[in-house]
């Protein structure tokens, strides 16, 4: 098996999948398909853990509330991936997604906020249209072929 050559290597990645429209979904459900949605969860992914940080980022959001890292590994301590070094690399993604901002305190969800702008201002603005623009540019260049 040979080495991706450096040239080859994405300078981002942007994964989206479309599903059915949201409805009669308890939250847990409606975070997983939101996460399933842009990509930080794959399709069949037994490991979710995810779902459950993004969940309990959610319920704090209502009362302004801060959790720690070691927060979340308590709370979640009988899910399977609930270890803290792997929390704290579930919370990362979240927040390379502009989704979960970090300080002293602990993680939130951003500015105690509502998804939709994040999705909207960075999602959409930084990731998905610049890769777009460039699918553009590679498909005028093909078609000069």
């Amino acid at each position: 098996m040979g080495k991706l050559a450096l040239k080859d290597m994405p300078l981002q990645e942007v994964t989206l999948r479309k599903y059915e429209e949201p409805r009669n979904l308890d939250k847990r459900d409606l975070s997983k398909k939101f996460l399933l949605s842009i990509g930080l969860l794959n399709p069949g992914e037994s490991r979710d853990i995810l779902v459950d940080i993004f969940s309990e980022l959610l319920t704090a959001r209502k009362d302004k509330k801060m959790l720690p890292a070691e927060e979340f590994a308590m709370i979640l301590k009988e899910k399977s991936g609930a270890s803290l070094p792997n929390v704290r690399r579930q919370l990362r993604r979240l927040k390379e997604l502009k989704l979960v901002e970090h300080s002293a305190s602990g993680y939130r969800i951003a500015e105690f906020g509502a998804i939709t702008p994040i999705i909207e201002k960075y999602l959409v603005e930084f990731l998905v249209k610049p890769a777009v623009e460039r699918v553009k540019q590679y498909a005028n260049e093909v078609d000069k072929v």
